[in-house]
């Protein structure tokens, strides 16, 4: 093979895998989109879950880093935010579909979330996080008592 012909080949090869490397960072780059609600839905309901489960996170974590420390103080806290999080997730994923069994699921979630609140309430003081875990699980539960 000429050597004028092999470099061009290796250029354009090395083109290529350059172009479709930058496609394929682009596209994971790229933003994801909330999803969308249907129509007629509970947005607020919907704002509540989601926040729950965002503050929760945050609670989840302060939970983790404490019990690592063999601090046992957080373990009911640790144990309602994990039984709140996916319930919320659930509950807000049922009202953007305008799932029939919304309404059941709601006041499993209320529930829920009322005990993560209390549990949560305990550490207020002394946490920033579980205060604004408890203060957003009592805003999803009154969302979640509408339904």
């Amino acid at each position: 093979m000429n050597p004028n012909r092999r470099e061009v080949i290796t250029t354009l090869s090395g083109a290529a895998a350059f172009a479709m490397a930058s496609s394929a960072f682009a596209q994971a780059k790229a933003p994801v989109a909330a999803p969308t609600a249907a129509p007629g839905v509970n947005k607020a309901l919907i704002d509540a879950a989601m926040h729950c489960v965002e503050v929760g996170l945050q609670c989840e974590q302060l939970c983790v880093a404490s019990l690592s420390t063999g601090d046992k103080m957080m373990a009911e806290c640790m144990g309602t935010v994990r039984q709140m999080l996916p319930a919320c997730q659930t509950v807000a994923a049922f009202a953007r579909q305008g799932s029939s069994h919304l309404k059941e699921m709601a006041a499993l979630c209320a529930k829920i979330c009322r005990e993560c609140e209390k549990a949560c309430k305990k550490h207020e003081a002394h946490h920033e996080e579980c205060k604004a875990c408890a203060e957003s699980c009592a805003r999803c539960a009154t969302e979640c008592e509408k339904v």
